[in-house]
């Protein structure tokens, strides 16, 4: 550990949650509204330069038309292994997306805000991915379009990376009994209310999520967790392969998926009812205290 966890995790700030996750929400297809996504990845840029984070833009193309991941890198004191955080900015057609995922994003700037004052032995990427939702012309075959060039570039160039966390829809929870649901097929002991962090991993990420877990149990101990190793890189159960995590998985990098699970819990999930009004930014506080402390711990 090469930072004051304590001290940092006293720093996430619910207002600027909330004043995050505000600026993100609204509709953002990437087909359908691309001057509106582009609003938003310039406010990522943004408050990443803000920081006094090293800002990129990487250029992904898809159907003629171009888009961007944005990165901000926070450089760390060896050269060793790197850490990556990353929230995919864009929104399903049709839907404000403020739990998908606006509430990710947010968590991914305030973690970045925090963590950007703190001298790590490890560089950071913080990440906003484009493209992660179905796009049109072809809805069912083109998802996880800017992580999936990302990490190819990166397996291309031989980066190494300790561990990525992707945040996928971490602002929804439910205090009712039976709010909760799990995969067909999943072999896991869940809860069946609503209010827990999902965090999921493959094989080769059994470390890195026993890491985390770990991380958020000792610092965040009002944060439920709930971790779950899939086999196959979740092949046999493609719920848990959709989000940007999966690209990772597949360029052999570690990699968790932090969730509210989604659409097995949020009944606003893909629709026009997914407003930051049914939030919970309690939770999503709790979910970056964890981002914060594990990044510590990792970094």
């Amino acid at each position: 550990m090469s930072c004051d966890v304590e001290n940092l995790i006293t720093q996430v700030d619910i207002g600027n949650l909330r004043c995050y996750t505000s600026s993100i929400t609204g509709l953002r297809h990437a087909w359908k509204n691309p001057s509106e996504l582009e609003e938003r990845a310039v406010f990522v840029q943004r408050t990443f330069d803000s920081f006094g984070l090293a800002v990129q833009s990487q250029v992904v193309l898809f159907h003629g038309r171009t888009y961007r991941n944005i990165i901000g890198t926070l450089q760390g004191k060896k050269d060793t292994d790197l850490l990556l955080v990353g929230a995919h900015y864009d929104a399903a057609l049709g839907s404000p997306g403020a739990d998908d995922n606006a509430s990710g994003v947010a968590v991914l700037l305030e973690a970045a805000r925090i963590l950007s004052s703190a001298k790590l032995d490890r560089t950071l990427e913080f990440v906003a991915f484009t493209l992660e939702e179905p796009q049109l012309p072809v809805m069912t075959l083109s998802f996880l379009i800017g992580s999936r060039y990302f990490a190819g570039e990166a397996g291309k160039k031989g980066q190494r990376y300790k561990g990525v966390l992707i945040l996928e829809s971490v602002g929804y929870t439910s205090e009712r009994l039976q709010s909760q649901s799990i995969p067909p097929l999943a072999r896991i002991t869940a809860p069946d209310t609503g209010n827990f962090l999902a965090v999921i991993a493959n094989r080769r990420s059994k470390g890195l999520l026993e890491s985390f877990c770990g991380s958020a149990t000792k610092c965040v101990p009002e944060l439920p967790v709930v971790g779950y190793k899939v086999p196959f890189s979740g092949r046999l159960i493609p719920e848990t392969r959709f989000s940007d995590h999966a690209p990772f998985w597949d360029q052999g990098y570690p990699a968790l998926m932090l969730t509210d699970t989604a659409m097995f819990r949020n009944p606003n999930y893909h629709t026009p009812y997914d407003r930051l009004e049914t939030l919970d930014f309690t939770f999503m506080s709790r979910v970056a205290k964890a981002v914060v402390a594990a990044c510590c711990n990792l970094a």
